[in-house]
């Protein structure tokens, strides 16, 4: 696959938040890193497990936490 050579912000309330577990978080920066490169995020659930070689249930917990915890 090939990596980008963009970098992610992870602002201190995603990075603190006791509610997010460390993956999660990783995926914020993930999902806001393509969001600035596009405007948008437009990569799926299995362009990011591919990318973090887990499975789509996975990136789907991340994403319904990333979402619960706004």
């Amino acid at each position: 696959m090939d990596k980008k050579g963009y970098y992610a912000i992870i602002p201190a309330n995603v990075r603190y938040d006791k509610n997010l577990r460390p993956n999660a978080k990783l995926l914020y920066g993930e999902l806001t890193a393509l969001s600035n490169q596009e405007g948008y995020c437009w990569a799926s659930n299995k362009y990011f497990a591919d990318l973090y070689e887990v499975s789509n249930q996975s990136i789907s917990k991340w994403i319904n936490i990333l979402s619960k915890s706004g």
